[in-house]
Order: C-alpha cells, then sequence, then structure tokens
C-alpha cells in the first residue's frame, strides 16, 4: 500500500485498481496525509469557502418523469419555477437586477434521465444576450446533439451526475444507465467545450458505496475544471427516510481517492450533504482528505482549514464547480 501512496506523492495519478485498494487501506489518516500534500502541490495551501450557492431554477416546476428513491421530487420544491423560455428570462433579469452572478438550472428529468433543458435552447440564449449571468446546468447523461444544442445556446457548463454503476441506477432512479453512457455524455459535453464539474454521489445506493470509484473512473482522461462530491441526504417522505448515510470517514475516502486519481483537478464539497452534527464530521473529514473548496461551509470546516494553515477565500455566492479561485 505504501508503494501505491509513494507513487500518488511523486504526482502519479493512481489507476482504478490502486483506488479499491486504497478504499480499503486500514489507515484513514496516511490516506487523508497524502491526498492533502497532492492537493497542497497541484493546488496550493488555500481552500476556498463558498458562502452561498448560486439560486437553483427548475424548468419542469415540481415534475419528474422518474421520481427517484432519493428525491422523490421534494428538492424540486425549493427550486425557483421557470417552465417556459419567457418565464426564464424574467426569473433571471430579476436576479440581474439584484446583483446575482448565476444560476443552476435543474428540474425533473425525463424517462431517460436526461433533463429537458434543449427545449429550452431560446431561453438560454435570452438569458445570456440580456444579462451577464453564469448558467450551469444539471444536464443529466446527455448526448452529442443535445450537447451542441445547450452550448450553442450559450450554457457555461454541465453539472453532470456521474454514477458508475448500472445496478445504483436501475435500483434509485428506476432506468438502467450504463457507465458506457455516462462516458459518451461526458465525451459530448467535453467536445461541445462547456466547463464540466462532475458530481460523484457518496451513497447513493442506499447508503453504501457502489460505483463511485468507477465514476471517478470514467473522469480519467476527461477535461475536467472540478470534481464535486455531494452526499446522500436521507429524506423524509423517500424510500430512503431512514438509511444511514455514509460514514464522514467514508465521504472522506471518497474525497482523498478522486484527489489521487485526478491529481491536477480542485476537488470541492458541494452544496449537497446531510446537515447538522453529521455535516460538520464531513465538511472535517473531506478538508483532512484535501477537498479544496467547500459549498455553503460550516464552523468545523473553517477550523479544520485554520487548523492546517491552509489560507481561506471567502466568495459571498457563486457554485463552487466554477474555477474562480
Amino acid at each position: 500500500m505504501n508503494k501505491i501512496l509513494k507513487k500518488a506523492e511523486g504526482g502519479e495519478p493512481v489507476s482504478y485498481e490502486e483506488a479499491e485498494e486504497l478504499f480499503l487501506f486500514d489507515d484513514s489518516e496516511r490516506l487523508f496525509e497524502t491526498a492533502r500534500l497532492v492537493a497542497r502541490e497541484n493546488i496550493g495551501k488555500k481552500i476556498t469557502f463558498y458562502k452561498n450557492a448560486f439560486p437553483p431554477v427548475s424548468v419542469t416546476g415540481t415534475k419528474c418523469a422518474l421520481s427517484c428513491h432519493h428525491c422523490q421530487g421534494h428538492y424540486l420544491k425549493h427550486m425557483a419555477p421557470a417552465t417556459t423560455n419567457e418565464a426564464l428570462l424574467e426569473y433571471c433579469t430579476k436576479l440581474q437586477n439584484q446583483g446575482v452572478a448565476g444560476i443552476v438550472l435543474s428540474g425533473g428529468s425525463r424517462r431517460d434521465g436526461i433533463v429537458p433543458l434543449d427545449d429550452f435552447e431560446g431561453g438560454i440564449r435570452d438569458v445570456k444576450d440580456k444579462t451577464d449571468l453564469s448558467i450551469l446546468a444539471h444536464t443529466g447523461p446527455i448526448n452529442d446533439r443535445q450537447a451542441n444544442t445547450l452550448s450553442g445556446a450559450g450554457l457555461d457548463g454541465s453539472l453532470l451526475d456521474v454514477i458508475g454503476s448500472a445496478d445504483t441506477t436501475e435500483k434509485v432512479l428506476g432506468v438502467r444507465i450504463t457507465p458506457e453512457r455516462y462516458a459518451s455524455a461526458i465525451k459530448a459535453i467535453n467536445e461541445n467545450e462547456m466547463m464540466f464539474s462532475p458530481h460523484i454521489i457518496v451513497g447513493l445506493d442506499y447508503g453504501k458505496i457502489n460505483g463511485e470509484l468507477k465514476a471517478l473512473e470514467l473522469l480519467r482522461g476527461a477535461s475536467v475544471d472540478n470534481i464535486c462530491i455531494i452526499v446522500l441526504i436521507p429524506t423524509k417522505g423517500t424510500p430512503m427516510e431512514n438509511v444511514p448515510p455514509p460514514s464522514p470517514e467514508t465521504v472522506g475516502r471518497i474525497t482523498a481517492i478522486a484527489k489521487l486519481m485526478h491529481p491536477d483537478v480542485p476537488i470541492s464539497l458541494g452544496c449537497v450533504r446531510p446537515g447538522k452534527n453529521y455535516r460538520q464530521a464531513i465538511d472535517k473529514a473531506a478538508i483532512l482528505a484535501g477537498a479544496s473548496k467547500v459549498a455553503i461551509p460550516s464552523n468545523a470546516a473553517e477550523k479544520t482549514a485554520k487548523e492546517l494553515g491552509l489560507k481561506i477565500k471567502e466568495i459571498e455566492q457563486s457554485c463552487c464547480g466554477l474555477r474562480n479561485d
């Protein structure tokens, strides 16, 4: 195991097989220390805290064809609805007048797992033409035609959830999406020159680790601006309401391995993660494991960063997927 960590310390990305070994390594402190070293060598001894996220907007309102087991439309209720091109422009104009810098465009999925953003080509173009807002989007595993449409309309970037297990997508999303299809989506996003900040959902398979390392492997060789680690939230009223989320140490292990597999890429801890004391523990573990960006940081995040001697930069409102640090 020390051979793998020495390789990583030298700046060489670890392989998928080595990542699997590291995930089972019994010395998490040593694993995290190596990831911090690699982060410092590539990113610097610094960390960026994003105090507030971009407002999320749903192009489908509260409707979703999938009703995934971890969400079932719950999170759509907390997004601003903009179900027409005109409504999207009106809402974004209002945000611009309030001094907001960008939005995260989202919504419910079609049966194929894709958010129907291609139906909003005109609205996206109007927002980009008539405001200064950045537009990032949860796209789903889009094909080349859809990526070309969105890029042509001016979409700034994709926040694709990359899931490395077709069994997990079938069990949780209700639709079987293979790793090969995600690989095709990654290629389409890259070829259409959008900013790319893939999201890795730790514990999506009912709290278990199933496909997270494969998802990180799918990113190898791609042009990636940021890798965002998010964590299953056991949400009331869903089939996962009583599922224990993955332990903070497990989140830290995935964070550390993401850094060792992709040493040149910033690793961020995204805004989707459980709250309260668990959130404090996740934030600490992720920073100890080499995360250099944290969305909506807890008190523990600030304390841990200071203890490690990291230079803290704070951004009032943005998306941790952007390379603005």
